[in-house]
């Protein structure tokens, strides 16, 4: 196993934690360790998150230059 891969992912998940706990969508308990993940929308989160996938494709496609003959 690459221990280089390993501990980024480790690293990532750690920050997305993080991040939920910061946008007020998870708790973080230190003194236990443990992280709970509040319930959510997942109609709203759906109808979000396509928006915001199909702007970011829209500018990666602008800055490539995707579509230009």
């Amino acid at each position: 196993m690459n221990w280089n891969l390993a501990r980024g992912l480790v690293y990532l998940a750690c920050l997305a934690a993080s991040g939920l706990a910061m946008a007020g969508l998870a708790d973080f308990d230190l003194v236990t360790g443990s992280f709970d993940l509040r319930p959510f929308n997942l109609y709203t989160l759906t109808g979000t998150a396509g928006g915001v996938v199909s702007s970011a494709l829209a500018s990666v496609a602008l800055w490539r230059g995707w579509g230009r003959k």
